[in-house]
């Protein structure tokens, strides 16, 4: 049976007595929380080497578990762990709704926003989410509109997925045994800063 986690990102609150510069702050069901801090030129790498984001086992920054920086002219970002190892290599969408992870082994995840079975629902459910959404209107509320967001990171078409998003309870669940959760947390902290 594969090991679940349940994680989800959230916007770090101002840590005024820290040295890092932390943004974001995964909190892991029945873990420890893994603390998300931006790059900056400080790092000793030169700015254009800057690391974009690294993850901390603490507060303090003395257990890094991974590094997520840009290398080369494309758009992707190599997740380093601390012996200098790449772990992964993610694409963040250009444009579309398409996450992409490579493995060193050679395995290509793909996740786009809005599973098959997300749409479904998004699709039954349109009138009475239209209906709701003029009364809103008329009654002075705005709109509130979403497609649906729910993501799965999968190699193929189908098959169990090693990483899936949840939007309505923003939660990620993890499969540990197919995917490194060092790698699982850069890509949530990467979905999580692009939506």
């Amino acid at each position: 049976m594969a090991m679940t986690t349940v994680f989800g990102v959230h916007a770090q609150a101002d840590q005024g007595n820290t040295a890092l510069n932390l943004q974001s702050v995964i909190k892991v069901r029945g873990g420890h929380p893994v603390y998300v801090a931006r790059g900056s030129s400080n790092d000793g790498t030169p700015d254009g080497l800057a690391t974009d984001f690294t993850l901390y086992e603490d507060q303090a920054g003395q257990k890094p578990l991974c590094a997520v920086a840009r290398r080369g002219r494309d758009d992707a970002l190599t997740v380093t762990a601390p012996d200098g190892a790449v772990l992964a290599l993610l694409r963040p969408p250009a444009g579309g709704r398409r996450y992409e992870m490579e493995l060193p082994d050679g395995t290509r995840l793909v996740g786009r926003a809005g599973t098959v079975g997300a749409w479904a629902v998004y699709v039954v459910l349109f009138p009475l989410t239209l209906l709701y959404s003029v009364a809103s209107l008329i009654g002075g509320y705005g709109i509130d509109w979403h497609l649906p967001s729910r993501t799965a990171w999968r190699a193929g078409g189908f098959g169990p997925a090693p990483l899936k998003f949840n939007g309505i309870t923003d939660k990620y669940r993890l499969r540990s045994s197919r995917l490194d959760p060092r790698v699982a947390y850069a890509q949530a902290v990467l979905h999580f800063w692009s939506t």
